[in-house]
């Protein structure tokens, strides 16, 4: 079961002892599923995305446990795994970053999922448009707020709260700033130079976009390995608004895996 948590053995030994010393809860009571394979069983669904009825059948119990603990689990695992991430906010923010965005799918038999703006036509599937910061490094730094799925990326990346979270670093003299695409034009970040219709990019524009290509190619490793917590991938079965608290949880353990 360890090695699907997507954790090493040691951290995730670590994790549940903070997990359980944050919540006061004794070890020792008698329980359907132990505490350490209750914070498994969150890993479990987060990482792989599997139904919570078989993760019931995998851990001897039933479904409406399973669904329970991530409900009660999630919050806390996000809580204690803050301060690393905040710690690698501090120390990464002070140097140039790297951005850009990608859809995290659900699936489209919800109510109104179509009209509420849901679906992209660019990926043509309904999901929840995610922007990254990512640092020179290749590591997760931030995520903002989910957006539907249809907001192109330079508005959701003013609505999710990172371009307000980065005004004063991106307007500043002498600032670190940020790399991104060209769905990035109409922001303050730094993004390769459109070709003017019927011209050919001179030479010292083609350097440029190839400058930027190259120092940005990192954050798409970021989104790459965010992207193996399958929640993130391969379609979100739950109820929207709890979406938003896994995607925070998922965030602090990718950031706590690559400490």
């Amino acid at each position: 079961m360890q090695v699907m948590a997507g954790l090493a053995p040691e951290q995730a030994d670590h994790l549940v002892a903070a997990v359980y010393a944050a919540d006061g809860i004794d070890p020792g009571r008698r329980r359907v599923v132990g505490p350490y394979r209750t914070v498994l069983m969150v890993l479990i669904y987060l990482r792989h995305n599997m139904s919570q009825a078989l993760i019931a059948e995998l851990f001897g119990c039933s479904h409406p446990t399973v669904s329970r603990w991530i409900g009660r689990l999630a919050p806390l695992i996000t809580t204690v795994l803050s301060p690393a991430a905040e710690h690698r906010e501090q120390r990464e923010l002070r140097s140039t970053v790297r951005v850009d965005g990608f859809l995290a799918p659900t699936d489209d038999r919800r109510e109104n999922t179509y009209t509420a703006g849901m679906y992209s036509g660019k990926r043509h599937r309904c999901g929840f448009n995610i922007q990254v910061v990512g640092s020179a490094y290749g590591q997760l730094v931030l995520v903002g707020d989910p957006q539907p799925g249809k907001m192109h990326d330079a508005k959701a990346w003013q609505e999710s709260g990172l371009a307000e979270r980065f005004r004063a670093r991106l307007y500043a003299d002498g600032g670190p700033g940020g790399f991104a695409d060209t769905a990035y034009s109409a922001t303050s970040l730094t993004t390769p130079r459109r070709k003017t219709p019927g011209q050919d990019r001179t030479e010292s524009q083609t350097e440029f976009n190839k400058a930027i290509a190259s120092r940005r190619a990192s954050v798409e490793r970021v989104i790459a390995h965010l992207k193996n917590w399958k929640l993130l991938a391969t379609g979100y079965r739950g109820p929207l608004d709890r979406f938003p608290l896994l995607l925070d949880t998922i965030v602090k353990l990718e950031i706590y895996r690559t400490s």
